[in-house]
């Protein structure tokens, strides 16, 4: 009964401001950027995982009503360094919605092309996870078939983060990948 009483009482804040991603992913390739995203605050470069950069862009709904209530967030983004296959680990958390977004992505070179493999997966949560946030709020579960998508070296995903508010006004996120042993006119 208590256990069920604890589920309902963090159910309850994520029900007011968000909706579920239903049977869809969160992210997607996308073909640019648009112009109004800003860069997260890392250094171009600074993210790499597996011979791939990571840049990070957002788009953020400032004209929103709920510009407010989304602005207040912690962003954590960082790649564990462990062989053979380091990890990205991003998590978004509105501590005034006690709401937190996070995920894994291992993004892989595939040999012989310029291709990137991206494979999304839920965050973890034990204790020596290299993220700091605040446990007390869980993440928001994410879809259990979260496909693998390959984009070419160079390309973009978008990620819808929690519709938030309201009027349910998404921030997206947006990723860059560029794997460093080709160059994009190499042809490979």
């Amino acid at each position: 009964m208590c256990k069920h009483v604890l589920a309902l009482t963090l159910a309850i804040p994520l029900c007011g401001y968000c909706q579920g991603y239903a049977d869809s992913p969160f992210y997607k390739p996308t073909s640019a950027i648009p112009s109004n995203a800003h860069v997260e605050g890392y250094e171009h470069g600074i993210i790499r995982a597996n011979g791939i950069v990571i840049d990070l862009s957002e788009s953020v709904p400032f004209s929103s009503p709920d510009h407010e209530l989304i602005r207040d967030w912690r962003v954590e983004a960082q790649v564990d360094g462990k062989k053979p296959a380091q990890i990205f680990h991003f998590f978004i958390q509105y501590d005034s919605l006690y709401v937190t977004f996070g995920y894994d992505l291992l993004a892989e070179p595939v040999v012989g092309t310029d291709e990137i493999k991206c494979t999304f997966s839920a965050l973890p949560d034990p204790p020596d996870h290299p993220l700091y946030r605040d446990k007390q709020i869980v993440p928001v579960a994410l879809p259990s078939d979260l496909a693998t998508i390959v984009i070419k070296s160079g390309g973009a995903i978008s990620i819808r983060t929690l519709p938030l508010g309201p009027s349910k006004i998404a921030v997206v996120h947006y990723l860059r990948l560029t794997r460093t042993d080709v160059s994009p006119d190499s042809g490979k």
